[in-house]
């Protein structure tokens, strides 16, 4: 049941209240209020009045925190996945990006500890664009920097200024492809585990690069279906979402081939059994990937890294450097094709998900403070901690409050 509160703020929000709520809500502006007052965030205030259905999801007891990016964020759609939804005013996806924006609890700068990401969960519950418990999450880090952050209040949350759009998490396809693991990409397609490996809610996958199975060469590639099924399942934690927090030292974990696998540490790095984490908290539309520097053996489970080196070894025996990457051949042909050929399994930004790239979710954003809120258009409550300030990067894309 929705308070009062919210009917002010829905009502506000689409203009149909005076902007002046204060004898309603004391000190506190109402959000529609505060989104008004804000001239850098008129292109958002404008798609919140064109979809208040948004408004509706809000949660009526812990509050929100909105993620709102600003006017010059929505000037870089052209150049980012969303163009063709944001030209042809796609509802489904415009509304779907939206609640990717708005975090769940109301959440500031000063509640986060430097260096420690969180992973909060968004109101973007759609299944076709997340397939993650709770719904869809945003990282949230706190950075050392020499700028003091902003946390815009209002009555039922936060309003946080993003310089970038947040791009929901793209499907398994796409992530692996961005990243250039291609080698398991084919390992999948060549199983046919692909579907399932998309489409399995709440995943954690840790992801073998390129280089760890051309080290392999025939140890692996000459592997029949069942063999190449087993590895690959060994790299698969399913109804579970971990995060590096989750991951600490001599903490194990079940995979989807019945084999556990151990999670060690060494120095400042991570290894699931002795293969290094490499690029950790890669969140996809169906839970997260990691990538490692080496194809984990179910046969092999107690193998131990060397942290004195950089890269580990083969934990399979007879493996040889092949020439060329191994499986990348069952990967279909997705450019200059013959007519009978296969198109790409990939995602885009269509209804069925959106497809984005983690180098585009994980864009770059300066931290500022909010001009208006200095002005006193809106109580903001400093967070910078003895002039040190704080930067902050939320969801992939980085904040900039």
């Amino acid at each position: 049941m929705r308070t009062q509160r919210w009917t002010t703020t829905l009502a506000a929000a689409l203009g149909c209240l005076v902007p002046d709520v204060r004898a309603q809500t004391g000190s506190l502006k109402d959000l529609g209020s505060l989104l008004a007052s804000q001239k850098n965030l008129t292109t958002f205030y404008s798609l919140i009045q064109k979809y208040p259905q948004i408004l509706f999801q809000l949660p009526s007891q812990d509050g929100v925190t909105i993620l709102a990016p600003n006017n010059d964020a929505f000037e870089k759609i052209p150049y980012t996945e969303l163009n063709a939804a944001f030209a042809n005013n796609d509802q489904t996806i415009i509304t779907n990006v939206l609640e990717y924006h708005i975090l769940s609890g109301s959440k500031t700068a000063a509640q986060l500890i430097p260096g420690a990401p969180v992973f909060i969960p968004t109101l973007l519950t759609n299944p076709s664009f997340s397939n993650v418990s709770g719904g869809a999450t945003v990282e949230n880090v706190k950075q050392a920097g020499d700028v003091v952050v902003f946390d815009l209040e209002f009555n039922g949350g936060y309003v946080q200024v993003i310089d970038s759009l947040l791009i929901p998490p793209a499907n398994l396809t796409t992530t692996i492809e961005s990243f250039n693991l291609t080698s398991f990409e084919g390992a999948l397609y060549q199983t046919n585990k692909l579907t399932n490996y998309t489409t399995t809610p709440n995943s954690t996958i840790f992801v073998p690069q390129n280089d760890a199975f051309q080290a392999l060469g025939p140890a692996i590639a000459n592997m029949t279906t069942d063999q190449l099924s087993a590895i690959l399942d060994y790299h698969l934690i399913p109804s579970q979402v971990l995060y590096t927090p989750n991951l600490t030292n001599g903490s194990t974990f079940v995979t989807a081939n019945g084999g556990k696998i151990t999670v060690r540490q060494g120095g400042n790095n991570l290894y699931i059994n002795s293969a290094q984490l490499l690029n950790a908290n890669i969140l996809i539309a169906n839970g997260v990937l990691h990538t490692i520097d080496n194809v984990l053996n179910p046969a092999g489970p107690d193998a131990l890294p060397n942290p004195q080196i950089a890269s580990q070894g083969p934990v399979f025996a007879s493996a040889e450097r092949a020439s060329n990457l191994p499986f990348t051949s069952a990967i279909p042909c997705t450019s200059s094709c013959p007519v009978s050929s296969v198109t790409s399994a990939s995602a885009s930004v269509t209804g069925e998900g959106v497809a984005a790239t983690r180098t585009s979710v994980r864009s770059s954003a300066t931290a500022v403070s909010s001009s208006s809120s200095r002005a006193g258009v809106a109580r903001a409550r400093e967070t910078g901690l003895g002039g040190v300030g704080l930067v902050m990067a939320v969801g992939g894309a980085v904040l900039m409050i």
